[in-house]
């Protein structure tokens, strides 16, 4: 085994060498496919696994926590939610229709895999500038590709984020979140039993697509690399996965599988090798047994990523009723292997032994690094000059700048409505779905403050997990998990595996405070092109629970008249990011001012606060105040005509960023209790104004409804489309 054909499938000479010496033999070619595989660090995380041990993962709801397909929570009586988010974001960026769109068929299967029905997604996508010469390309690729996987199977997709910042030019971000719903008693795991159980294939024949696909994902890349690149982007078949969902969940009820696990990353490799590593038992699998669409090699079997593919583990006397149930779904359908006592990953083809490799080595001997990093320098305090802005002024950044832009134009290509449960929609502070025949609500948000995080990432992620909370609390929904996906740029710089380290203790630090663990999700490194580094992206996707959907309160204004409320504290202008590089164009990390610290206690005193305020209908409606400031929330709140009229000391103020804030709208009648309620709970409120139909009036200055409205719908369309 020459060094160039080592280097090539993603291993280090070192890797290679504890390899050789614990088998003491020369690797066959197919067996090098597997360690390529299995040790890069889309599939074993060999340089964010010690720091992700540190994280919380489990309390009393917790059903099952990271290391399956997808975490499970438990939502009372009878009930379970899974759920999970990953990254597609290579792919999507050599292919970003076929990328994208396999992203969304991936997350759904480890939804499924686990007998859960899928009851929603979302996304958390990011580009470059509009500057560049490929954005505009990417962003409909990816959206088209999105919409088209999810509204061909039929899950509604409730909302996301979507932003743009130069630092994605040649690394734009896919990240696919999907929540499905259990019966607690029907969850199915991948860990086999029963030795001489029947390994079986379902779903798609097998191709040349996705062959290096998770390798590719765990390396960094220069413009040169994309056509090389572009045979290990996957293509989906939505209409595929529909067919494989329903048949999988009818052999699930009908009890007639013990095992199940996606064929995602890595292919047969990864699901095979992860059963068998479950079960601490072996798998003998016969390749000339897989169902091909075209002539393949068994290296080419054994790490193609063909989508829409499942690994099942039944009981021999079941084989007969599995093949005819999924006949039914015209499903192809093979008994390809079984299940034995070697702990042994043995693939056979043409009557000989081309893979015959121990579990262990496989798995509990994969690389784990303790790579060395950097933690940020203190920062001198700065003051700048803000005595050339004015509301004017930075209300025209605000409506020009398409982060800010209402994001119509990329949800409405999404069906968010199928199945008839979604109750919140994309646009609001969170997406809510209703348990179908419940009254439970399932709201759920994606998050991350990127300029944050880059400016402290310890403190940056715990204000990010703080936003994804106040996202769910405005609607009045219970933050009880998360899940993450934790995108950075190249470990081996000190400073980005800094990034990453300080990253994961804010999540520590911030889900025990508040007893909501992380269930699931992802690592994406080496998000860098061109030695251009990413911003550090790790996204949160937080879940929670109403008992009541129709306790639930809308993000947006319901009548004229009701008086405007905010809690929370305003940040200083010089302590406030995103006002420092919206208004004052400040682009230089070096430039900012550290973050402040994140207060807990604020936090959890106004969540108490507002979720009483909500048992006691004393609010109409709710939004959190974050990017952009109360003004912006104020916007967004904007519907049916209904604006506001506001009153302040200092109107650039209206721009910071908040900690614990919220708008809260109250109904005139219950303005006198709402207040005493504030007064008695040690509530500090400021009182900005009332709901005004057709008015956008600030400090007696009538603005021009009309222009401020059309001009936050339609910004984002307008520079997409032009």
């Amino acid at each position: 085994m020459n060094t160039e054909l080592i280097l090539k499938h993603g291993l280090t000479l070192d890797e290679y060498e504890v390899i050789n010496n614990y088998l003491k033999r020369e690797l066959t070619m197919e067996e090098l496919g597997i360690f390529s595989a299995m040790w890069n660090e889309h599939c074993c995380y060999k340089t964010s696994k010690k720091w992700l041990k540190k994280l919380p993962t489990s309390n009393d709801i917790v059903i099952q926590g990271p290391g399956e397909n997808a975490g499970i929570i438990d939502v009372q009586d009878d009930d379970a939610i899974a759920f999970k988010i990953e990254s597609h974001n290579h792919p999507s960026y050599i292919e970003p229709f076929n990328g994208s769109a396999t992203g969304v068929g991936g997350i759904l299967r480890d939804i499924f895999t686990m007998g859960a029905r899928p009851i929603a997604t979302l996304d958390s996508i990011r580009f470059g500038d509009l500057s560049n010469f490929k954005t505009k390309y990417l962003v409909n690729g990816v959206v088209k590709g999105i919409g088209h996987y999810g509204n061909c199977i039929g899950i509604p997709n409730i909302g996301g984020e979507c932003e743009f910042d130069h630092s994605y030019n040649y690394n734009n971000l896919v990240n696919a979140m999907a929540i499905g719903h259990v019966k607690k008693d029907s969850i199915f795991y991948s860990e086999p039993k029963t030795i001489g159980g029947l390994i079986v294939y379902i779903g798609s024949k097998t191709g040349k697509d996705g062959i290096h696909g998770a390798s590719m994902a765990s390396d960094v890349f220069s413009e040169d690399d994309e056509d090389s690149k572009r045979p290990s982007v996957q293509v989906g078949d939505p209409f595929m996965e529909k067919l494989l969902m329903e048949g999988c969940l009818e052999l699930m009820n009908a009890k007639l599988i013990e095992s199940m696990q996606d064929m995602g990353a890595a292919g047969i490799t990864s699901s095979s090798v992860e059963m068998a590593s479950k079960g601490n038992l072996g798998v003998e699998i016969n390749l000339d047994k897989i169902p091909l669409r075209e002539p393949l090699t068994p290296y080419e079997i054994l790490l193609s990523e063909s989508q829409e593919r499942m690994l099942a583990v039944i009981l021999e006397e079941n084989n007969e009723k599995v093949k005819n149930i999924l006949k039914k779904w015209e499903i192809d359908y093979e008994v390809i292997g079984k299940v034995t006592d070697t702990k042994k990953v043995i693939f056979k083809s043409k009557d000989k032994i081309v893979v015959n490799l121990p579990v262990d080595i496989i798995v509990d001997l994969a690389p784990e690094y303790d790579r060395p990093f950097n933690l940020p320098l203190k920062r001198k305090v700065q003051n700048y000059d803000f005595s050339e802005l004015n509301l004017k002024i930075c209300l025209d950044n605000i409506l020009k700048n398409i982060n800010y832009s209402h994001k119509s134009w990329v949800y409405d290509q999404y069906d968010s409505t199928v199945m008839g449960d979604t109750i919140f929609e994309p646009g609001g502070s969170s997406g809510v779905v209703k348990i179908h025949n419940s009254k439970k609500a399932i709201g759920a948000t994606t998050d991350c403050s990127p300029l944050y995080i880059r400016i402290n990432p310890e403190k940056g992620m715990a204000h990010t997990v703080l936003e994804s909370y106040r996202n769910l609390i405005s609607s009045n929904i219970k933050p009880m998990a998360i899940t993450n996906n934790l995108n950075f740029a190249s470990p081996l710089d000190q400073n980005i595996m800094g990034e990453l380290v300080l990253s994961i203790s804010g999540l520590k630090k911030t889900a025990e405070y508040f007893n909501t663990p992380i269930v699931s999700g992802n690592v994406s490194l080496y998000n860098q092109t061109n030695e251009e580094p990413i911003k550090p992206t790790p996204v949160i996707g937080c879940v929670g629970l109403n008992e009541n959907y129709k306790t639930l309160v809308p993000s947006c204004f319901k009548s004229e008249n009701d008086k405007i409320f905010m809690n929370g504290q305003m940040l200083e202008k010089k302590n406030s990011p995103y006002f420092l590089q919206d208004h004052l164009n400040i682009k230089q990390i070096n430039q900012f001012n550290d973050l402040v610290n994140e207060d807990f206690e604020l936090e959890k005193i106004h969540q108490k606060f507002i979720f009483n305020m909500f048992k006691k209908e004393l609010i109409q409606s709710a939004n959190d105040i974050s990017r952009g400031g109360v003004i912006y929330s104020l916007i967004k709140m904007i519907k049916s005509k209904l604006g506001f009229s506001i009153k302040t000391q200092n109107e650039l103020d209206l721009f910071v960023e908040c900690l614990a804030g919220y708008i809260l709208v109250v109904n005139q009648q219950n303005c006198q209790n709402f207040t005493k309620e504030a007064n008695i709970a040690n509530i500090k409120l400021i009182e900005l104004g009332i709901v005004k139909k057709e008015i956008i009036e600030i400090n007696q200055s009538k603005l021009n409804f009309n222009s401020i409205y059309n001009s936050y719908m339609n910004n984002f369309a307008d520079k997409i489309n032009n």
